[in-house]
């Protein structure tokens, strides 16, 4: 399970996202032995507070790790946005119409590069003004290292159209130099917190918090800046 956080959708239902190592193939013999396994993810559920918990289903596709999600606007429904760990340079998305029980195949979303080896990233939804339909509608801020190589570069990405990958804009680098693991929080006040692994020679060395929020800096096209 994890790493990261959970959330709680607008139903009320629990939400833990986590990943399994799935046997897709076994050795021959007298004692059968795992011999292809791979990554799949999934979320764990709850309807009653956390008290019961039931597990939804493996996220099908290619390798997808850790991951985590997040709820966004549709056009008749809410949908469970899930952004996974890949090797594959770039992350994983896919999308559940059913809160979580089910997901779609996954996709590749080359706007979001991976290092080599892959790293752990973090998502989360927040509520937006009302758009041009007079609706308000939720946006997905995402945090991840921005070089394609290896762990550095902590970025903060904005995607003001959930559906489409083509919506993240360009990153703003958060912490230049060596960095890892993150877990973002959407604050009251419209800030947004990002806890990470950060250092000068290595990516391990520390742990730390930063507060910013979404600048307008035009009336037109939001900027993240430190608050």
């Amino acid at each position: 399970v994890g790493p990261g956080h959970g959330i709680q959708l607008a139903c009320g239902r629990l939400v833990v996202p986590a990943y399994a190592y799935y046997v897709h193939g076994s050795s021959c013999g007298v004692l059968r032995l795992p011999c292809a396994t791979r990554p799949h993810s999934l979320v764990f559920y709850s309807d009653d507070g956390g008290r019961g918990w039931h597990k939804g289903a493996l996220v099908a596709g290619g390798p997808t790790g850790e991951c985590q999600v997040a709820e966004i606007s549709a056009s008749d429904a809410p949908l469970l946005y899930c952004n996974a760990r890949t090797p594959g340079g770039c992350r994983a998305v896919t999308f559940s119409a059913d809160r979580g029980l089910r997901f779609q195949r996954s996709g590749r979303c080359k706007a979001l590069s991976e290092p080599p080896r892959g790293c752990q990233g973090s998502v989360v939804s927040f509520a937006t003004g009302a758009g041009r339909t007079g609706e308000a509608g939720r946006w997905l801020l995402y945090s991840h290292p921005t070089n394609r190589y290896r762990r550095r570069d902590l970025g903060i990405y904005l995607n003001t159209s959930p559906l489409e990958d083509g919506g993240w804009r360009h990153p703003w680098v958060l912490h230049p130099g060596p960095a890892g693991y993150s877990d973002l929080a959407a604050c009251p006040g419209g800030l947004f917190g990002c806890l990470f692994e950060c250092g000068a020679a290595s990516a391990c060395e520390e742990i730390v918090f930063c507060l910013f929020a979404l600048g307008t800096s035009d009336g037109s096209q939001k900027n993240l800046k430190v608050s």
